[in-house]
């Protein structure tokens, strides 16, 4: 916007949502929900505004647009990541099967289409689809979080922060911290975040039966101050999701001075420098507890890779993920 761009930023409606508002300059249009978001934007954008956008920005967020097909002007994709194995955690079956199944035939229009995504391991995935097109790397961005001062938990402490969700396998994460409460006790985990109450529900049931329920606290949703405190103060943050775009949290963990034991899966795998920012193990609950004994018993490398974290999450910021991404769509226009 500071460069004089003119933007329209549609979207799908919600509870209580305004149609159409300004936000930061930006032109906000919303109508219908997550399943006719889609059909609304064609019509839209057929009906209304052909005539008047040089290029169209199609997010993929797991159903896509299909603007390559009707959009009459130049369009890109920007696509943080692919859904594949995702869809065996959030669907049923056989929508599970279907989703698998059909991702990489209704991603076939974008293959020579000029796409952005935010990490190597989705421009890989999209290449193996395919994708011949230019595709390039926009580094994320985050706010700038001034760093609590405050002091380590006295007691080992780790933290998730995210969806509960059973694609994020929050459900790993509990049994990682029951092997690791084996050697190491007394030690804290910490859950921000809501999410699907029935998966909640199987959350507190599991830590039940691995007798670590009065050490795991559901925090829930928390306010950006409440949540950096939380990341300043534990050991180091878990993530052990399916696959990630990124990981944003990470980097936001990072920023706090905090280094992440993550799985080595598609997005974490980018976010983490393994043995540089934080580690990146196998995909088991056995490798990561044996990953946060390391943290905690080794402090020399827990301040390393803390210390790493925070110098390499200074180089993410909103302005440069801007201007990556502007200069990638002028290239699409010239």
């Amino acid at each position: 916007m500071r460069q004089g761009d003119s933007v329209e930023w549609f979207a799908a409606g919600f509870d209580d949502a305004t149609p159409e508002t300004t936000i930061d300059g930006i032109h906000v249009v919303r109508a219908g929900h997550q399943w006719s978001v889609h059909a609304q934007a064609f019509a839209r954008y057929r009906g209304r505004l052909r005539d008047r956008f040089d290029v169209v920005i199609d997010e993929v967020n797991t159903m896509p647009f299909f603007t390559p097909l009707w959009a009459g002007i130049p369009s890109v994709l920007l696509m943080f990541q692919l859904a594949r194995e995702v869809w065996w955690y959030e669907s049923r079956f056989p929508i599970s099967l279907f989703g698998y199944a059909l991702e990489p035939w209704y991603l076939r229009p974008y293959r020579r289409t000029a796409a952005f995504t935010i990490s190597q391991s989705t421009i890989d995935d999209l290449r193996g689809l395919g994708f011949r097109g230019p595709i390039t790397l926009v580094p994320v961005g985050i706010e700038t979080i001034a760093a609590p001062t405050v002091e380590r938990a006295p007691i080992p402490t780790f933290l998730y922060v995210g969806r509960l969700a059973p694609s994020k396998r929050v459900h790993d994460l509990l049994e990682a911290f029951a092997r690791f409460r084996t050697t190491e006790e007394p030690a804290n985990l910490w859950l921000v975040g809501d999410g699907d109450p029935a998966y909640l529900r199987r959350l507190r049931r599991l830590a039940a039966r691995l007798g670590i329920d009065q050490d795991v606290e559901f925090l829930g949703r928390l306010d950006p101050d409440a949540k950096h405190h939380r990341m300043a103060q534990a050991h180091a943050l878990l993530v052990a999701s399916v696959r990630e775009g990124w990981g944003l949290v990470v980097t936001e963990a990072a920023a706090c001075g905090t280094p992440a034991i993550v799985y080595d899966v598609p997005g974490l795998r980018d976010a983490v420098r393994h043995e540089v920012t934080g580690l990146v193990v196998r995909p088991t609950p056995a490798d990561l507890a044996a990953a946060m004994r390391r943290i905690i018993q080794d402090r020399a490398l827990a301040q390393r890779l803390g210390a790493a974290a925070l110098e390499l999450s200074k180089t993410f910021n909103y302005d440069r993920s801007a201007d990556v991404l502007r200069q990638g769509i002028l290239a699409r226009l010239s």
